[in-house]
């Protein structure tokens, strides 16, 4: 199933927006941002960042001091640390985000949807890989009318190529609300499958900080206790999107030899530090794919995906 499929399928929940005038403020910005053409950066896949998100993730055999040496195959979802956003302070958003990709007014509140990722499975990223380029382009945005209001979703596309061409594609999906008093979330289903394998974590500040500075992510609602509580009004700092898509496929990778061609996960609901979560996964019916999940500390379903793999 595809991402957008996914997003639409989790979005269900969403009416047609009621306010004509919000859809087209969207379908102008929509416009605007893909004229304006691709972003197109560069990288270098360096050993240092890849054994900083070891030590922190405590998943691979190249922690401490032991850097990877060149060749070195960057796991599924470790891309995340590389291509950081370059803005200066004065550039970001209010809630300490990078402005690329973000709709005009009254869309003011951002949170991480989901992702699909794919993978060459003949051309990894490697350690050492020079010059490494990221085209970043709008797939498109919708509005959708939900318990919060009218709300943007926006997908964004991610193709990484290195010097024997394409690597992988990233297309994640944030959702813009507007400015909310309260945050009402729902409450989740409870997980009765059986997984055949999981692990039990409680994601700290120590952790929510490191994965944030390697990513050079800064949004607030991650490290800002007083800003994710009383701007956000959320009971405690957020688990980052895109570090639960990377705990359920570590989960996946420590427990299964094979290589990863494809990702996909949608965040149901919030994942908050110091709270303890569950990351399962089951091999599914199809010999190919497994199905990956986290519930929250009160047992709620959170994060749901699934993973295809060479066979």
């Amino acid at each position: 199933m595809s991402l957008s499929k996914s997003v639409r399928s989790f979005s269900k929940c969403f009416k047609k927006p009621r306010h004509y005038s919000t859809v087209q403020v969207l379908r102008d910005w929509e416009t605007k941002t893909k004229a304006n053409g691709n972003e197109i950066t560069f990288d270098e896949i360096t050993g240092s960042q890849f054994n900083l998100l070891a030590n922190t993730l405590g998943s691979s055999d190249f922690v401490n001091e032991k850097i990877p040496p060149k060749g070195t195959i960057v796991p599924p979802c470790w891309h995340h640390v590389y291509f950081p956003p370059r803005t200066q302070e004065p550039d970001l958003a209010a809630d300490g985000y990078e402005t690329s990709y973000f709709p005009p007014k009254p869309f003011s509140q951002r949170m991480w949807v989901g992702a699909q990722l794919t993978w060459s499975v003949d051309n990894p990223l490697r350690v050492g890989d020079q010059n490494v380029m990221m085209k970043t382009s709008l797939d498109h945005a919708e509005v959708r009318h939900g318990r919060m209001g009218d709300s943007a979703m926006v997908w964004i596309n991610k193709d990484i190529e290195n010097q024997h061409g394409w690597s992988m594609r990233e297309q994640r999906c944030l959702v813009y609300h507007p400015e909310q008093p309260s945050v009402n979330v729902a409450r989740g289903l409870i997980v009765k499958k059986q997984s055949d394998f999981s692990r039990t974590i409680t994601p700290s500040s120590i952790l929510l900080f490191r994965y944030s500075a390697l990513t050079f992510n800064s949004h607030k609602i991650h490290f800002d206790h007083e800003y994710a509580t009383k701007v956000e009004n959320h009971p405690a700092c957020l688990v980052h999107g895109p570090l639960s898509g990377t705990l359920l496929i570590d989960l996946l990778k420590n427990n299964i030899n094979n290589k990863m061609k494809s990702f996909e996960y949608k965040c149901l609901t919030p994942l908050y530090v110091n709270k303890p979560l569950t990351l399962s996964g089951r091999k599914s019916n199809d010999p190919d794919r497994y199905e990956l999940w986290i519930t929250n500390h009160m047992g709620h379903l959170a994060v749901k995906g699934s993973a295809t793999i060479c066979i």
